[in-house]
Formats: structure tokens, C-alpha cells, sequence
């Protein structure tokens, strides 16, 4: 298993798989939303990824902690996101999916999380 590491803005980040027991990883993502619909859409978005368990969004940090099997990806859980209008430290939204996300949703309108 290996360390990915990536530049956004003026920082790199790096994200390390964290090993649990039985092969399972943890892994986080950032991704910005509002509400607790974004919620629900981002977890069962990255729910639908193969090998991803587990998946919750924390509204305040909008951080994406991600339990998953060794065969969990997170480049295939950021493409997902994309997809579905969000973006993330790996991907850039799909406009298409951007333009679907509710009003209250969408994240770079400058609506204020609620």
C-alpha cells in the first residue's frame, strides 16, 4: 500500500492509507457541501463504491472519513463524487451534476451551510 500525495492551492496533502483490522483502511477526502442533504448524497454516493463500508461526511469540516476493504479506491470514490456535483481534493465536479444539486446544494453559489 502506498501514500498518495497531491497539490491543491498552495499545500500538498498527503493521505496514507490507515490499516484496521481484518484489511479493512481508512481513508479521507474533502469534500464541500451545505446541508444535510449534501450529506446523504455524499455517503450514499461513496456507499456505492465498491469496497467502501462505511462512509461519513462531517458537515463542519467537510471531511469524508471512508472505511473500506483493500479494494476501496479513493480516486473511484472522488470520480463518483464528481459525477454526483461534488467536487473533492482529487476531482473536479461534473457541471452536469453540479447543475442537478438543489438550489440550497449548491456548494460554490455561496449560499452559508445550514
Amino acid at each position: 500500500m502506498h501514500a498518495s500525495s497531491f497539490a491543491q492551492a498552495d499545500q500538498t496533502v498527503t493521505m496514507a492509507p490507515v490499516e484496521n483490522k481484518g484489511g479493512e483502511q481508512t481513508l479521507t477526502l474533502v469534500v464541500p457541501g451545505i446541508c444535510e442533504m449534501c450529506k446523504a448524497r455524499i455517503e450514499s454516493t461513496a456507499m456505492d463504491v465498491p469496497g467502501v463500508k462505511k462512509a461519513e461526511w462531517d458537515m463542519k469540516t467537510d471531511t469524508l472519513v471512508l472505511v473500506g476493504s483493500s479494494k476501496m479506491n479513493l480516486q473511484r470514490v472522488a470520480d463518483a463524487l464528481a459525477k454526483a456535483g461534488y467536487r473533492s481534493d482529487l476531482a473536479v465536479a461534473d457541471p452536469k451534476g453540479y447543475s442537478k444539486l438543489p438550489a440550497c446544494c449548491q456548494y460554490d453559489s455561496g449560499a452559508k451551510k445550514h
